[in-house]
């Protein structure tokens, strides 16, 4: 018995409405889709506008805690977010820092350089061309016809009277100060003691250091460290501090003790190099200045960092470095105790860190290897029109010879050209800029245009 299989074909009715539940179902998916890239948009959207109007409103909320008005010395975003004393102040014009070794004190000195440019103060310079630094300053090496000026910012010996002779009243002074070992480390790498003490390894090296001229016996029976300059106890030296008067008297912890009481009530503020852009801040607030004042371009970063790894190695420099430990334990906890007095300066350090990131990316458009092995900037196009860019991205010394060069009287016309040869980097100052270009164009503003556009 066969059985057939009839295949029924559906009715058109039928047909009809399969097709419109099918295409009411695309069309419900359709929209879902459209839905929710229409939701994307406005998340997207959205969440851009509050990263926008945080940032804003961050500003203007600190700026309504000041308790005082906002100076507008310049016009557009930067003088909507100055931040000044608690109360009203006057910009602090005649300024002594004392230029440390290997403490962040070159990127201090070019910010002093670029205050001055900015505002018309005088800086007290060595005759063209100086020396790279001066244990002694003594009148005859000041610049012909300037023996007193408004600030001082080059490496020399600390010499309090000398410096209030040639520096107008009602100066402030300060400096900075690193912890020792990682000073050491920096100064034993950037001065290339290595090819003084050869080894197989920058440990290596430093220990060959140690063994050589004695240096165990180095402030106990002598003061004398052969090869040690700019390098052991830098910074108590740097100060001023007697280490030959130090090893000879009867009692060293008391001689110690009454240079830090003396120089606490010289110094009016001491930086430190492990809170760089706090101590930026602070010293901000201490000397009334404002953000553009305190910029500063990242420079003379080592392409290789040398470690050290033994706690042997390590101790060794410690034991070397005692003066200046002491000195650093002292200020480090004075610097933080002048921090805690500070209301809102943590809110103030954010603030200047986008800034100053920010003007970074205006300024800078990639690196190269520069000065002794060391990252260098290249400016943008942008940042090459603009004197604080470019200012903030030259070396201290070339900067301060070019300082010297133009307004030393005793430079003659006919040496100027020969003079602006030597200083033709295209991502640093020349003597042409130095001398006629425009210092009116706040970077800060010029580095948020195209943010805000206005």
């Amino acid at each position: 018995m066969s059985m057939k299989i009839g295949f029924h074909a559906p009715s058109l009715d039928t047909v009809k409405g399969m097709y419109e539940r099918s295409l009411n179902q695309i069309l419900q998916v359709l929209r879902r889709i459209k839905c929710l890239t229409y939701g994307m948009f406005l998340i997207t959207f959205t969440t851009l506008v509050l990263y926008l109007v945080r940032d804003v409103m961050t500003v203007h909320l600190i700026s309504q805690q000041a308790s005082f008005p906002v100076t507008r010395r310049h016009p557009g975003f930067a003088a909507s977010i100055q931040m000044e004393f608690r109360q009203e102040c006057s910009p602090q014009q005649n300024i002594i820092f004392t230029k440390t070794h290997k403490t962040g004190s070159s990127t201090i000195t070019n910010i002093l350089l670029r205050y001055g440019e900015g505002n018309n103060r005088t800086q007290l310079l060595y005759k063209y061309p100086s020396s790279t630094e001066f244990k002694k300053l003594v009148p005859e090496r000041l610049l012909t016809g300037r023996s007193t000026a408004n600030i001082f910012a080059q490496h020399a010996n600390f010499d309090q009277g000398f410096l209030k002779r040639h520096i107008y009243n009602t100066s402030k002074t300060f400096t900075i100060l690193r912890s020792p070992v990682s000073q050491f480390l920096s100064a034993f790498s950037f001065f290339e003691k290595t090819r003084l003490y050869p080894a197989d390894t920058f440990e290596e090296s430093i220990k060959l250091f140690f063994k050589s001229h004695g240096h165990d016996k180095y402030l106990t029976d002598s003061w004398f460290c052969k090869n040690c300059g700019m390098l052991v106890n830098a910074n108590s030296m740097d100060m001023g501090f007697n280490t030959e008067g130090y090893v000879t008297t009867e009692n060293q912890e008391k001689y110690m003790s009454d240079f830090l009481e003396e120089a606490s009530r010289t110094w009016d503020l001491v930086l430190i190099t492990e809170y760089f852009d706090l101590s930026l801040v602070l010293l901000k607030r201490r000397f009334c200045l404002q953000f553009e004042d305190i910029l500063y371009l990242r420079s003379l970063e080592r392409i290789k960092k040398e470690t050290v790894e033994e706690p042997y190695t390590l101790a060794k420099i410690a034991e070397m470095q005692k003066l200046d430990i002491a000195l650093y334990d002292y200020f480090n906890a004075t610097f933080w105790r002048e921090v805690e007095k500070e209301e809102g300066i943590f809110e103030e350090l954010a603030i200047f860190q986008k800034l100053n990131k920010q003007v970074q990316s205006f300024c800078v458009q990639g690196s190269r290897v520069g000065y002794q092995g060391t990252y260098a900037n290249v400016l943008s196009p942008k940042g090459k029109e603009n004197f604080q860019c470019v200012a903030m991205n030259t070396r201290c010394l070339n900067f301060i010879r070019l300082l010297e060069a133009r307004d030393d009287i005793a430079v003659k016309d006919e040496d100027m050209e020969e003079i602006s040869l030597k200083y033709t980097d295209p991502d640093s100052l020349n003597l042409d800029q130095v001398t006629h270009m425009d210092r009116n164009d706040n970077v800060i503003d010029l580095a948020y245009k195209n943010r805000f556009r206005f």
